[in-house]
């Protein structure tokens, strides 16, 4: 039978252009790229295959064919030859040394930190979801939406491993970072607390081990990778910035999973399991954690004051095109079309106005007569996340000014920020 040419190993076929051509270095690494970093994974034999290949292109290159030369030549391809084999067997057990050094690096995370995932579930509501136990005295966040249909605390159950089912307490709650902070009653020498890593930190393609209880099946792990960093959600809050800073991760994560923890290599929280993308339901290697800065940050604040303190302006709308600027006779084709002034707010109290009646535009009715929102304190404003950023930038109790247009001129209001209004749990 006749070797096909695709059947030819690429080692066979180095060696044997080796011997033909008397391939330079650069030829060489053009021209076979995976030998060529495998065999850097051999230092030592990587070194001696560039002088051996120098040697056999020298050779190649010499005149005349006599005995000697053509045994000097043999005796540098045998060397080749065998470095080659000696590098790629090197290579292989490395890889597989690698890959056993993994595996059992996850088997320990696993052992050390999955007592400190807890399995949540809201009773009336049929809801299941994960946890993680935060410090020695029983705080465990979650996310928002995994508790937010509990009628009350004594339907919020917590399971943890060597504990069994414990009630638990809402303390509060960030719908704008969809975090929540329970409380459990337990021996603190019974509590295991993760460690929190730095998400700034977080590379692409750093190991992503995920524990939690998918579909309610409890402590269940996954492993797969870091996809990307400084994601971007949308937050649950009209007028709360979008969450930056966002994980994703190719690790299978399934309803159930939600509140849980993504842990690094090192065994370290590095966010906490929030949403997934998926036409199904199902996880098709598209999730999303918010990262550990966030949550310890968010944590810290809803254990010490209940909830977290947000500078508050109150305006929403929609954004201005070329479209709606044509439609409604607006002389800027750019700004926050504001629809909607939140009552007794400081965009209320300032002034703002969000229009006299609904007007049919391309992209449906609108409140016709609205201010348009174009810049806060020179900073324009292209849209509500552009409005919801600005005003997160300062603090309660700041003096802002608004540069609107009202009636086709351009005016400039004065607002005092105040501080974001509790929510309740319908989002209100």
């Amino acid at each position: 039978m006749q070797e096909n040419e695709s059947d030819v190993h690429p080692t066979h076929d180095l060696l044997e252009q080796v011997a033909t051509k008397a391939l330079t270095v650069e030829e060489v690494r053009n021209g076979f790229p995976a030998l060529w970093a495998h065999l850097q994974e051999c230092e030592e034999c990587f070194a001696a295959f560039k002088e051996l290949l120098r040697l056999a292109h020298e050779e190649g290159h010499r005149e005349g064919h006599s005995e000697e030369s053509e045994t000097r030549r043999a005796v540098v391809l045998t060397a080749v030859a065998g470095l080659l084999a000696i590098a790629l067997l090197a290579g292989g057990f490395l890889w597989w040394q690698q890959q056993a050094s993994e595996e059992t690096n996850v088997n320990r995370i696993y052992a050390r930190m999955s007592p400190a995932v807890a399995n949540i579930q809201v009773k009336s509501a049929g809801v299941t979801g994960s946890g993680l136990v935060f410090d020695k005295n029983g705080y465990v966040v979650t996310n928002y939406h995994v508790v937010n249909e509990a009628v009350n605390d004594e339907d919020i159950v917590v399971q943890l491993p060597g504990l069994g089912q414990v009630p638990a307490r809402l303390v509060g709650y960030d719908i704008a970072t969809d975090l929540a902070v329970l409380k459990v009653d337990a021996p603190p020498d019974r509590l295991t607390v993760a460690e929190f890593g730095n998400s700034d930190a977080v590379q692409v393609g750093d190991l992503a081990i995920v524990i939690g209880n998918p579909f309610g099946l409890s402590h269940s792990l996954t492993v797969g990778h870091i996809s990307a960093v400084a994601r971007r959600l949308m937050s649950n809050d009209m007028y709360a910035p979008d969450v930056a800073g966002v994980l994703q991760t190719d690790a299978a994560i399934n309803p159930g999973n939600s509140g849980g923890p993504l842990f690094n290599r090192a065994g370290q929280v590095i966010g906490i399991n929030t949403r997934i993308e998926s036409p199904s339901g199902g996880s098709v290697g598209l999730g999303f954690a918010i990262p550990s800065n966030t949550v310890r940050r968010v944590a810290e604040e809803i254990i010490a004051r209940g909830y977290v303190r947000r500078p508050f302006l109150g305006a929403g709308g929609r954004p201005v095109d070329a479209t709606l600027a044509h439609d409604l006779g607006l002389p800027v084709e750019y700004g926050l079309l504001v629809q909607e002034v939140y009552p007794g707010s400081p965009a209320e109290r300032a002034g703002l106005r969000a229009g006299d009646g609904p007007v049919q535009t391309t992209y449906g009715s609108v409140q016709g007569g609205a201010d348009v929102i174009l810049a806060l304190d020179g900073q324009p404003v292209r849209n509500q996340s552009d409005l919801n950023e600005l005003v997160a930038q300062h603090d309660v109790g700041d003096k802002v000014k608004l540069d609107i247009l009202r009636n086709g001129r351009q005016v400039t209001i004065e607002a005092t920020l105040t501080e974001r209004p509790l929510r309740s749990r319908e989002g209100t």
